[in-house]
């Protein structure tokens, strides 16, 4: 996400660097939605990290906080899976249950959204921006690839 990450002006963008802090995401979308009120604020994690603070969805909705959280979904903690299966050959205890996103952005009166295709991705973006509360969107996500793409990346440094 750094490499996309790009800022203007000081203090624009939060980013907890791969450190694999996962539950941050979420209150620093909550945090900045009601400092910088009426600025547009979009956070994203992935579907794990997300999972670890999402009952402070009630707080944002208390708090009158606008943001738009998006979620990478692969129903597991993939960077502990795709490290795990890099130096030990087999993972455990890294799969997440399926849940609906949607159904629990409602539940706590929050707009939810799900994509399933990558060109959705702009306009539902721009629909959730103009919500007046804040907006969950699901993207599933296959990272199949990941092993090889940490090995590239791995090799790309080191030559």
């Amino acid at each position: 996400m750094n490499r996309y990450a790009q800022a203007e002006r000081a203090r624009q963008v939060l980013v907890s660097n791969g450190q694999q802090t996962l539950g941050v995401a979420l209150p620093w979308a909550i945090a900045a939605g009601m400092v910088r009120h009426g600025s547009p604020v979009i956070s994203v994690s992935g579907d794990g990290g997300f999972l670890f603070t999402a009952t402070e969805l009630e707080t944002a909705m208390r708090m009158g906080s606008r943001f738009v959280h998006v979620i990478w979904n692969s129903n597991s903690y993939n960077m502990v899976e795709f490290q795990e299966q890099a130096h030990y050959g087999r993972v455990s205890g890294i799969q997440l249950g399926d849940y609906d996103v949607v159904k629990f952005a409602e539940s706590f009166g929050a707009k939810g959204y799900t994509i399933n295709h990558a060109d959705e991705l702009g306009p539902v973006l721009r629909d959730a921006l103009k919500q007046p509360v804040p907006a969950l969107i699901n993207v599933p996500v296959d990272y199949t690839d990941n092993i090889q793409l940490m090995q590239n990346v791995h090799q790309e440094f080191i030559h």
